[in-house]
């Protein structure tokens, strides 16, 4: 089973630097769209078979505005 989450990205970063992010969570990210719905900028999905990493990974990303229900409602298994 795989865990899945499509999140926007600061434009910022490079591609690389995106993939390391992932890595470093125990993840593998996808770009879905460059120029995605938020404001332009990109869209990945992020995929990790360990629901917690992918978990730790979004909370990361979303900072604070977002609790662990937030996101478990954001995830979803393939």
């Amino acid at each position: 089973m795989t865990y899945n989450v499509e999140l926007d990205i600061s434009s910022e970063p490079t591609h690389q630097e995106i993939i390391d992010f992932a890595e470093g969570y125990g993840c593998t990210v996808t770009l879905i769209q460059q120029n995605g719905p938020a404001g332009g900028n990109p869209l990945y999905q992020f995929h990790s078979d360990n629901f917690d990493y992918l978990e730790e990974l979004a909370s990361q990303v979303l900072g604070t505005n977002f609790d662990e229900e937030s996101i478990k409602t954001m995830v979803w298994e393939t």
